[in-house]
C-alpha cells in the first residue's frame, strides 16, 4: 500500500449548498504529506436580505486523521459583511461528524468518518 494525501473534501451536503454560488475562487489551503498544495474554494453565495455586502463562505481544514497518509476533511467557514464594513463571523457549517465506532473510513452523504 501506497502512501499519499487523501483530499476528501466537502461532505455532500455542503456540495449540494455551494452549487448556488455567484463565484468560486481557489486559494491554497494546506499542504499535502509530500509539501504539494491542496487547493481550497471560497464561494460567494447571494447576499441575504438586510444592509449586506457580502456572503461568502471558504472552505478550511476541519480534520486531517491518517490513513496511509492524511485524510484532508473540510467544512466551510462562513462571514457576512455589512454595508458600513463590519465584518460578521458567522461560525462553520456542514462539518464532519467523526463517530469512532461506524464500520466505513467516512461516509460523504452522512458526513461522518471513523478515524
Amino acid at each position: 500500500m501506497s502512501r499519499s494525501t487523501q483530499y476528501i473534501g466537502l461532505n455532500n451536503l455542503a456540495r449540494e449548498f455551494v452549487k448556488n454560488a455567484l463565484s468560486v475562487e481557489t486559494y491554497p489551503m494546506t499542504e499535502g504529506m509530500f509539501d504539494e498544495t491542496i487547493k481550497g474554494h471560497i464561494y460567494h453565495m447571494p447576499v441575504p436580505e438586510g444592509p449586506n455586502t457580502e456572503y461568502v463562505f471558504k472552505e478550511v481544514v476541519q480534520a486531517s486523521p491518517w490513513s496511509s497518509g492524511p485524510m484532508i476533511f473540510t467544512h466551510l467557514q462562513c462571514t457576512l459583511t455589512k454595508e458600513i464594513g463590519q465584518v460578521c463571523d458567522m461560525g462553520e457549517y456542514f462539518s464532519w461528524m467523526r463517530v469512532p465506532d461506524s464500520n466505513v473510513e467516512y461516509d460523504p452523504d452522512l458526513g461522518i468518518y471513523s478515524l
